[in-house]
């Protein structure tokens, strides 16, 4: 009957609705992050610590960075992991980046780390402190443009860094192996960022 099949109309769009959650126009969970962890809850800096001056702020449900040094901590050290999260643009060049396997010690940034960067120039998705093999053209091809939502898959296991941008895979390395355990960081270097949906699933044993 009519009743029945509008009814079941409706529940199947709640169902929908409670798995992709959509706040602020971003996805907070779907039946691809089975497993994951969120690091940021949309409000506040809980769970993170301002390092060396940064000015890292929460603002319309996103991490905004807009200028000075630093580096935002993550709570917790991590192994092996798979992070995801989103982040866009606001200025054409902007200099910033994602910390995996970080220490403490450092003056605006941390000595020990791993670097993935996030910069909208042929640096983009280049890892630091390990031999890496970037595919540019590729990053080109699949950065959007500024002001648009990109995401960044980062999967650190053993000696093995892989970086996806958008979906498709662009920067690799097969020798990450000095660095075994440490924090999750973005760095501020005067760029103009925006983050949102921090999630992550440990992979350590």
């Amino acid at each position: 009957m009519p009743s029945n099949r509008f009814g079941s109309l409706s529940l199947v769009v709640i169902t929908a609705s409670c798995l992709l959650g959509l706040s602020n126009g971003s996805m907070v969970a779907s039946a691809g992050d089975e497993g994951f962890v969120s690091l940021f809850d949309g409000k506040t800096l809980n769970g993170w610590h301002q390092m060396n001056g940064a000015k890292f702020v929460v603002e319309d449900g996103v991490i905004k960075h807009a200028e000075g040094n630093g580096w935002l901590r993550s709570d917790k050290e991590y192994a092996d992991f798979i992070l995801r999260l989103e982040f866009r643009f606001l200025k054409p060049k902007q200099d910033g980046g994602v910390f995996l396997r970080s220490g403490i010690e450092g003056r605006n940034w941390p000595d020990r780390k791993y670097e993935v960067q996030v910069e909208n120039t042929n640096r983009m998705a280049k890892i630091f402190n390990a031999k890496n093999d970037l595919n540019v053209d590729l990053t080109k091809k699949v950065l959007k443009p500024d002001g648009e939502w990109n995401e960044y898959e980062i999967t650190t296991t053993g000696p093995k860094i892989e970086v996806r941008l958008n979906g498709e895979l662009v920067s690799t390395t097969e020798s990450a192996d000095m660095l075994k355990r440490g924090y999750i960081g973005l760095q501020g270097e005067n760029g103009v960022h925006e983050y949102r949906n921090f999630r992550i699933k440990d992979l350590s044993k």
